[in-house]
């Protein structure tokens, strides 16, 4: 009964293919874009009752699969992909076995969860700010398949700030040089600064529009609910001179950046320019059922404004321009704040929780005061090549949370980056079709047989590593600070230091498994049979093992390092210190051979969108600058920003990260030549170079993974 009052409580955001027969067009193209041309004897058809349930059976001879929504009919696709076809599709490479079998039995399965939602706002920085619409399409379809059925879309707000703030007054120039270019503007969404390597285009924003639009048109063709940001009362800094007596609360600093300023809730100017703001989403894009807005994220300031009066008045501004709507927020480093729960109808809220600490927060009913959250899983920080996850946290507490909370609706696909780790990805996704805890170890067998296509002995093995090692990482035993599920970070893509131990703020400071047992994993995958190694899922992973058995060995090598500098061992230290760039050497070139791993697919996509040379050398500051520095020097330096999107990427190993090191260890050597401190280098001033540069990248993969994998085995081996 507890969990039926909660439940109902979101009645008006449920779904709305819920109840109803839908098309099944729009999942039919999602099967003829990602599945060869055999899968068009596959029978779609949506089926009645309630809830989220598909069906996989035999049909007049033809293997058919019916659902009660669009997304639950995908989401059976992808079963009956998985576990009749034996076959995979995955945001890093596809395989399928040749025919179309038919089920043994009828498959039945049902979602407990009304919600399964995807991509952390910060996914619009690290991942797709210049996506140009085929690699939107792929990235839907997946997550259609996957069975989403809502996802935020922060592309396009740009023009409704725009136009909102030219409602009061701001001209063209002010505005646009108060909105931040894509790759960061999902932060000033957020609230955590502004008008940073602006101004933006008008051009821009327009091409970003359209975009959005034909984004959001999909989605809804599928069933999936776009949920945009709302208004919670960012404005530009100048605001209370051009309404005098406006309360605005400054916001200070976020990490160096200026921070728009805060507009009272309850201020009369409040609700006048919500209204303009969901007026021009409306007209611009639609309506929505889910809206995100994160106040006081990660360091905002309510000044003298009372908490739960001003979260009414944000609610109330979203529901007179959408009655009924969720407000999405997450849970997140001491948000939602209970002052914020107590003013608000809290069963229209849409908590992702994402708060995964030392300790985990269990009592979600108690610690949400009743409203709906989604169980999210985030397993990268920074859109980080990092391997690894804590399975444990999704076969295990999921399910667990689930039965202890009523208010649990849902799940949310949540690392700040998309397209690494298809093996978490796929793994919480299904989460939300299973009603307990899942077996781990058979879970991983039965996803190597199809990633690969057999029943490889060495592909087993080697999973079964993987499974005890990079995947099962704790929150004990090494110091995190705010990343439980991540993996350790490569030091090659550290600024450099004899004492370094993490290439960005906030990562794990060592080693999380034994790395001795995971290099074990690499040998498995070379052993697998020839006759399996000819995937795009095979090479992935090959590459991405290997790629991170050489970020393990960074670790191991750096204190050897050290040692003999202290030690004032210059032989040692120079056959090291090349041993080091040898390491980088074979790593750039191992990367090179997949195209998820090239600086030179990133860049590729800013081409374009600009409009002019001058803008297209913004635009690519904008792009590389997130791998680096992240933003200026009081950012990246003062804050601590830098780094914190590294990428163990081809191209950035051989001309950011590799000429870093070399210049060190030029001063290391020379340190033990004249007995002199090692002479200070100016590394912000070497990435902000970097970023400038204009040297193309090739987006074209070259080289052969498995011989570069087989030596990288070697060299580790010595």
């Amino acid at each position: 009964m507890r969990r039926a009052c909660v439940a109902f409580a979101l009645l008006l955001a449920l779904p709305a293919a819920w109840a109803k027969p839908f098309d099944v067009a729009p999942a039919r193209g999602v099967v003829q874009r990602l599945f060869p041309a055999r899968f068009a004897a596959l029978e779609l058809a949506s089926m009645e009752g309630e809830g989220e349930r598909f069906r996989i059976l035999e049909h007049d001879g033809h293997p058919r699969v019916e659902g009660t929504s669009a997304s639950a009919l995908l989401a059976g696709v992808n079963w009956y992909l998985k576990y009749v076809a034996h076959g995979q599709v995955s945001t890093n490479g596809s395989r399928f076995d040749p025919g179309l079998p038919l089920p043994a039995h009828t498959i039945e399965r049902t979602s407990a969860f009304a919600w399964r939602y995807a991509l952390n706002q910060n996914t619009d920085g690290y991942s797709s700010p210049y996506w140009d619409w085929p690699r939107w399409e792929r990235e839907i379809d997946v997550l259609a398949l996957s069975g989403i059925n809502a996802m935020i879309v922060e592309r396009g707000m740009d023009t409704v700030l725009y136009r909102t703030f030219a409602d009061f007054g701001y001209d063209d120039a002010a505005i646009r040089g108060w909105i931040t270019q894509p790759a960061h503007q999902n932060w000033q969404l957020m609230g955590n600064l502004c008008c940073f390597n602006g101004p933006i285009s008008q051009a821009l924003m327009d091409k970003r529009a359209a975009s959005a639009r034909r984004i959001v048109d999909r989605l809804r063709e599928l069933g999936i609910t776009p949920v945009f940001p709302g208004f919670y009362g960012i404005v530009p800094a100048d605001f209370t001179r051009r309404f005098e007596g406006a309360h605005v609360v400054p916001q200070g600093e976020w990490a160096g950046f200026t921070r728009p300023g805060w507009l009272d809730p309850r201020d009369r100017m409040f609700a006048k320019v919500a209204a303009s703001f969901y007026r021009h989403q409306h007209e611009l894009f639609g309506d929505s059922t889910i809206y995100d807005m994160e106040v006081f994220q990660e360091g905002g300031d309510s000044g003298d404004v009372p908490v739960p009066e001003a979260a009414r008045a944000v609610q109330d501004a979203l529901h007179a321009a959408h009655p009924g709507a969720a407000w999405m927020m997450l849970a997140w480093q001491g948000n939602p704040r209970q002052d914020l729960l107590t003013g608000v109808e809290r069963s229209k809220l849409f908590i992702i929780d994402i708060d995964h600490d030392k300790v985990p927060r269990d009592d979600r009913m108690h610690d949400f005061q009743r409203a709906p959250f989604l169980f999210g899983g985030i397993w990268a920080f920074g859109g980080r090549t990092t391997l690894g996850a804590n399975i444990r946290n999704y076969t295990e507490r999921l399910p667990r949370m689930h039965a202890a909370n009523a208010n649990m609706v849902g799940t949310a696909v949540f690392p700040e980056g998309m397209d690494s780790n298809p093996f978490a990805f796929d793994l919480f996704t299904e989460m939300a079709w299973h009603d307990g805890p899942v077996d781990r170890e058979a879970w991983a067998a039965d996803y190597a047989r199809r990633r690969y296509g057999g029943d490889d002995a060495h592909a087993l093995a080697a999973w079964k590593l993987l499974l005890d090692t990079a995947y099962d990482l704790r929150p004990e035993g090494v110091e995190f600070h705010s990343e439980r599920d991540a993996g350790q970070e490569s030091l090659f893509a550290a600024q450099p230091s004899l004492d370094v131990n993490r290439a960005s703020n906030w990562s794990p400071e060592g080693l999380r498994y034994d790395p001795s047992r995971f290099r074990g994993a690499l040998d498995e995958l070379l052993a697998v049979a020839p006759a399996l190694r000819g995937t795009p899922t095979y090479r992935y992973d090959l590459v991405d093992v290997a790629r991170q058995v050489l970020a393990n060995e960074s670790r191991l090598l750096l204190p050897k390092i050290k040692q003999s500098f202290q030690a004032g061992d210059a032989k040692t230290l120079r056959t090291l210190e090349d041993r080091w760039l040898s390491l980088m050497d074979v790593q750039d070139k191992l990367l090179a051979t997949d195209a998820d791993f090239m600086l030179g697919t990133w860049l590729a996509h800013v081409k374009g969108w600009a409009s002019n040379p001058g803008e297209d050398d913004v635009l690519h500051y904008d792009a590389r600058s997130l791998l680096t520095t992240w933003g200026d020097r009081k950012a990246s330096e003062g804050a601590d920003l830098h780094d914190y999107g590294n990428k163990d990427w081809s191209g950035l190993t051989r001309d950011y990260y590799r000429p870093r090191w070399q210049a060190f260890f030029a001063t290391l050597d020379a340190s033990l030549a004249t007995h002199q401190p090692p002479a200070h280098i100016d590394w912000f001033a070497r990435g902000d170079e970097f970023n400038h540069a204009k040297q193309v990248y090739s987006a074209t993969p070259s080289g052969d993974a498995y011989t570069l994998a087989k030596q990288v085995a070697e060299l580790v081996h010595r």
